[in-house]
């Protein structure tokens, strides 16, 4: 189901509207980029970048609020696979207690996997 909103960055500048998409696995995702139309689509998570760097004026966004599950975990290495969505806070929540702590992160826990590599 595609619903459109006016999405904005952290700093609530620029302002656009657009349509609206949620897949919620990694199959839905690829699809979703397959059949993007000409107006594009770019990914999001957190909606916490400054700019307009997660907006797409006339195009598609995908978020990836649904794409935030722990792939794998190996406790020898600390090597963590997750989907694009999972936020540092969940991170930081689910493996402190064990021990863990990311080796890198930027000031907000409030940001996703793919939204810092991005």
């Amino acid at each position: 189901m595609t619903t459109h909103a006016t999405l904005s960055g952290w700093g609530r500048h620029p302002v656009e509207r657009s349509s609206i998409h949620r897949p919620a696995t990694a199959e839905d995702a690829a699809a979703l980029v397959r059949s993007a139309g000409d107006g594009g689509l770019i990914a999001r998570g957190l909606g916490r970048a400054y700019g307009d760097s997660a907006l797409c004026r006339g195009g598609g966004v995908a978020l990836s609020d649904r794409l935030d599950k722990v792939v794998s975990f190996d406790e020898t290495t600390g090597t963590l696979d997750a989907e694009a969505g999972l936020s540092f806070d969940e991170i930081v929540r689910a493996f402190l207690p064990r021990g863990w702590f990311l080796p890198t992160t930027p000031g907000t826990k409030f940001v996703t996997v793919g939204g810092a590599v991005a």
